[in-house]
């Protein structure tokens, strides 16, 4: 008896062509519930977000990653610097410059961006100051 009672409901939510809630409707509710369409939107949006959450954690450690290793050039600057003693004035500029530098950005991907910026100019500057010592 209850089949013959679900019969008509699970005809009626074959018809539907939504799965979207927000379209409402009582049809459209048994329709996605019946067909497990409901079920399958929110594991895809799980999944969206699982996704994002690792794209995101990956570029925290690559930002983490960035700032040591300009860190690291900063402290190698300083010690060529030191080594050479004395420096022309726009050498002395350049240094003051990269030394000083806080790379910062509106998003992540930003900040990163400069990041990989001033590690650029770090390496470069160093390269130079290794070639004045040497």
């Amino acid at each position: 008896m209850k089949a013959l009672l679900a019969l008509p409901l699970l005809a009626l939510a074959g018809c539907q062509t939504t799965t979207d809630p927000a379209e409402g409707g009582f049809f459209s509710g048994v329709s996605g519930i019946a067909t497990g369409a409901y079920d399958d939107r929110i594991d895809a949006a799980e999944a969206d977000v699982a996704s994002a959450q690792v794209r995101n954690d990956a570029l925290a450690a690559q930002i983490r990653g960035s700032e040591s290793e300009l860190a690291q050039l900063k402290l190698q600057i300083l010690q060529q610097r030191d080594a050479l003693g004395g420096t022309d004035p726009a050498t002395a500029q350049r240094i003051d410059r990269v030394l000083n530098s806080t790379p910062t950005g509106s998003t992540d991907a930003a900040k990163l961006a400069a990041l990989q910026r001033s590690i650029a100019d770090a390496k470069a500057l160093s390269a130079d100051l290794a070639r004045l010592s040497g």
